[in-house]
């Protein structure tokens, strides 16, 4: 019972991802609208979402503990996928990327709210704060050694900071600071500017979920290697999810069910979409290995996501 009720949380972002699989069946949008209304989801919509949550929230030093520790999980993940490579028998310099950071942007954060709330986002926020900064300043720089040699610190740090999610995770924690949350409540014209962002909010989760599912496709070649990197991650990751949730964010921090889920809902995600984006030089093979490689984990989330509120039933 506890199981089915979980389910049908999840079932409407399924029932979208495949509606999302048949608009690209029937051709009735093309690539360049879908990438469209990607860049509306990472520049629009998710920002408005995390502004709004964030704008209610107080920051703990317990935040900082679970950033840290989530930094320091994908940095070791990642050391870890370098010596795998020869037990995997995976011949690829892309095996360490695909074995840790998470696809948070464009798949965590509208499957965790749209079981848990938009309310609740700012602590998937949280948990995901440390892999953001593992993604800028280890796993995109070393992508980028790949491809176009070293980028300096500088650079990435700049571009950490103009990323839309940052700033509006900044902003939403700035208008909480400087009082402007409870002025803008208080006035019924100025709560309509707040109230305009929840609607632009409101369409993160069917807006990714169609993109997700427009994008879900195999390239031709062996899915052997792509099956082994998923089978390690899940591995690797599912066990550490549960014990850092339970022990550590649950029982030493003290933190709720919510946070709880937010770091299940993480390290069940696939790797980075970016990946790809840094492959200009791979040979075919490599690219159809990483592609395959993350729509595999991308399925994986789906089917496995209803075990999250399974055993973090929302609400509690």
């Amino acid at each position: 019972m506890v199981f089915l009720t979980a389910l049908s949380k999840v079932l409407p972002i399924f029932l979208l991802i495949l509606l999302g699989v048949a608009l690209r069946r029937w051709r009735f949008v093309g690539p360049e609208t879908v990438q469209d209304l990607r860049r509306v989801v990472v520049n629009i919509t998710l920002p408005a979402v995390l502004f709004l949550a964030f704008s209610q929230v107080t920051l703990a030093p317990q935040y900082l503990v679970v950033v840290a520790i989530m930094f320091t999980a994908c940095l070791l993940a990642l050391l870890l996928g370098r010596w795998l490579t020869g037990p995997l028998r995976v011949d690829s310099a892309y095996l360490p990327s695909l074995l840790t950071g998470f696809e948070a942007g464009m798949m965590g954060y509208a499957i965790y709210a749209a079981v848990y709330g938009a309310e609740t986002i700012y602590k998937f926020g949280i948990v995901d704060l440390g892999q953001v900064l593992f993604v800028f300043f280890v796993l995109v720089p070393g992508l980028e050694r790949l491809t176009h040699g070293a980028r300096p610190l500088s650079a990435t740090a700049l571009s950490f900071l103009k990323t839309p999610v940052i700033l509006a995770i900044l902003g939403g924690l700035l208008f909480k600071a400087t009082g402007l949350t409870e002025l803008f409540t208080a006035s019924p014209l100025l709560n309509s500017t707040l109230e305009t962002l929840g609607l632009l909010g409101a369409l993160t989760t069917p807006l990714v979920a169609l993109v997700i599912g427009y994008g879900l496709t195999l390239r031709a070649g062996a899915l052997a290697r792509p099956v082994r990197t998923v089978a390690v991650r899940l591995l690797l990751w599912l066990p550490f999810g549960l014990a850092l949730s339970v022990f550590v964010v649950g029982r030493l921090l003290g933190l709720d069910q919510e946070f709880q889920a937010a770091v299940l809902t993480m390290v069940l995600l696939p790797p980075p979409f970016v990946i790809p984006m840094f492959m200009a030089k791979a040979t075919e093979e490599d690219a159809n290995y990483v592609v395959n490689t993350l729509t595999l984990a991308t399925l994986v989330t789906l089917f496995a996501y209803a075990l999250v509120p399974t055993i973090f039933p929302p609400g509690l």
